[in-house]
């Protein structure tokens, strides 16, 4: 498990934090995959509500860079002092991989539109790391 945490000063009160977890191989036409889970808990630690409009993200691993621009089905809206949590599952050729990118996020309160970055979390097998 991997773990990192946003800087407070950084996202306008907005905590992220991820945890990464690898799952299982996938054997999908004579190739390999390897599955991870990275969990993503956003907290919202400013006076404003907000809402979450997009996800951006981009992996790095050894066979290229896959980027993924994404608006949410579901759009959350985080009062102040609460959080919530986004499971997204990742599919990569290589036994190592980086994610990195950001949220779009709007300020209900004054409209104002902003980008909370999410951590960089690099990916690995278990058996890597020993």
């Amino acid at each position: 498990m991997i773990s990192k945490i946003t800087d407070l000063d950084n996202l306008k009160g907005i905590r992220i934090s991820t945890n990464a977890f690898f799952i299982k191989k996938i054997y999908f036409e004579k190739n390999i995959n390897y599955l991870f889970k990275n969990v993503i808990t956003i907290s919202n630690k400013s006076k404003n509500t907000i809402q979450i409009i997009s996800k951006h993200k981009k992996i790095l691993e050894l066979f290229g860079v896959k980027r993924f621009n994404s608006m949410l089905k579901e759009k959350p809206v985080i009062k102040p002092g609460k959080k919530i949590t986004i499971n997204l599952n990742y599919s990569t050729k290589s036994k190592i991989a980086t994610i990195m990118g950001y949220f779009s996020i709007i300020s209900l309160n004054n409209t104002k539109k902003f980008k909370a970055y999410i951590p960089q979390t690099k990916l690995s097998l278990p058996e890597i790391l020993n």
